[in-house]
């Protein structure tokens, strides 16, 4: 792996894993909002919670936490968890944002030393 721009190992890909993780919480918060009124509310505390795991990680990548990488394991399960529950229920951009969210902390865990 090669750096870019100067910028430290790994920088790249905590960036990137920050932005994916805040496109999740976009999207499962609107989704959520989707199926406030429905009869299904356990779906949207689903959503709900994979919202509030995206963000929190995303916080702590955003100021380099020496714990990131504990979170972003967590973040992985909630979000794979997630993009399942979505794909069921026929929410196909919920679950790939949830998918992309899920990979890129996985990926980015393999580089915690």
């Amino acid at each position: 792996m090669t750096q870019n721009a100067g910028q430290p190992l790994g920088q790249v890909e905590m960036q990137q894993c920050a932005q994916d993780c805040l496109n999740c919480h976009a999207a499962c918060m609107q989704t959520a909002e989707k199926y406030r009124h429905s009869g299904d509310q356990s779906h949207v505390y689903m959503l709900l919670d994979c919202a509030d795991i995206c963000l929190t990680t995303a916080h702590f990548l955003e100021h380099n936490s020496p714990l990131y990488g504990y979170v972003c394991q967590a973040c992985t399960q909630v979000a794979n968890h997630c993009a399942n529950m979505c794909e069921q229920m026929g929410d196909a951009d919920s679950a790939n944002a949830c998918r992309n969210c899920a990979e890129s902390c996985q990926n980015l865990t393999k580089l915690v030393p």
